[in-house]
């Protein structure tokens, strides 16, 4: 099965980018990532079992572009521009700096774990989905997300008012 391009682009536009986003150290990397993504998938040859099979190869590429990304020179030497200025050109409320606090967490918990916390709260997938998408053991997928947990408890003390 061959989906249709625009169809695919518009139902995985955000999972692609989630993933990204949280692979990524900014978001234009992740805005190249998704862009690479999809034109993989427009020049593909291949057909997919069905649409997991799809889903599966998108969360796959995803991760693999990442990846590739931050092992290329350009991105191990250049410096990142630190000057915090608002997407909006609005001053930061509370509600975005706990978000940007959350995502900053996010990535800054090791590459294993960020893809799998990204699949199970943003794209609310079952730890045997992510296992199948990353190919990996159910059981590590388990680990690596009460792992995660415990880092991302531990760096976001004091965010929320409730701990």
């Amino acid at each position: 099965m061959m989906p249709d391009y625009k169809e695919t682009v518009l139902k995985y536009k955000d999972m692609v980018y989630r993933i990204a986003v949280a692979q990524c150290s900014c978001r234009q990397d992740a805005e190249d990532v998704f862009q690479d993504v999809f034109f993989k998938l427009y020049n593909l040859d291949g057909d997919f079992a069905d649409e997991e099979h799809l889903k599966a190869w998108l969360i796959r590429v995803t991760v693999n572009c990442c990846k590739l990304l931050r092992r290329s020179a350009w991105f191990r030497k250049r410096t990142e521009f630190t000057e915090d200025i608002p997407a909006d050109g609005t001053e930061n409320t509370e509600e975005r700096e706990t978000a940007e606090s959350v995502i900053a967490a996010v990535r800054g918990l090791p590459e294993k774990y960020r893809p799998i916390v990204v699949m199970y709260y943003y794209e609310e997938m079952s730890g045997g989905e992510i296992a199948a998408a990353l190919k990996l053991n159910e059981a590590t997928v388990r680990t690596r997300l009460k792992r995660a947990r415990e880092r991302l408890k531990k760096d976001l003390k004091g965010v929320f008012d409730d701990e």
